[in-house]
């Protein structure tokens, strides 16, 4: 935990655009989860986001941290980073990326039997983001694609939250 910290305070220091974040919806490739319920799309929580946006055009870094309710409503834990690219659109701005997380909910394997079963485990994903700034008010949306290899099956989704900037 302490290298974590290490890393990320220079980061925090060094940034240049700071935002608070709650957390949105979510929206599935599918219904209902693999215990056959319907999956909680509105995942409540809070974040902290900061980024080094320098001017439009331009790459920048960015990175933040949520705690929310995940979509088989159990707490979760995720640090994101990413690149995005940032136009100047008029009324408001747009940045198109790429971002990752990593983070720690519960996870399901083909023997739990329902959502109170499950360990805690490390998840992670890749996806395109896409963003909307106006002013000081920002929402973004993250998609991550299904992925299915061996025992590992995940449902793709879409990932929402949105920012105020301070």
């Amino acid at each position: 935990m302490k290298y974590i910290i290490l890393f990320l305070l220079p980061l925090y220091i060094f940034s240049n655009e700071q935002r608070i974040l709650v957390t949105g919806f979510t929206i599935h490739e599918h219904t209902n989860d693999r215990f056959g319920e319907k999956y909680n799309a509105f995942n409540y929580g809070l974040g902290y986001e900061y980024s080094f946006f320098n001017d439009y055009n331009e790459l920048y870094f960015s990175t933040n941290a949520l705690i929310f309710n995940d979509s088989f409503e159990n707490p979760q834990f995720v640090v994101g980073m990413g690149h995005a690219y940032r136009f100047d659109t008029g009324v408001f701005d747009t940045a198109v990326g790429l971002s990752g997380f990593v983070g720690i909910k519960k996870i399901y394997t083909d023997s739990d039997l329902n959502r109170n079963d499950g360990d805690y485990g490390l998840t992670g994903g890749v996806g395109p983001t896409i963003s909307l700034y106006y002013e000081n008010l920002s929402v973004n949306f993250v998609y991550i694609p299904a992925f299915s290899y061996k025992d590992i099956d995940t449902t793709g989704f879409l990932f929402t939250y949105f920012g105020y900037k301070f």
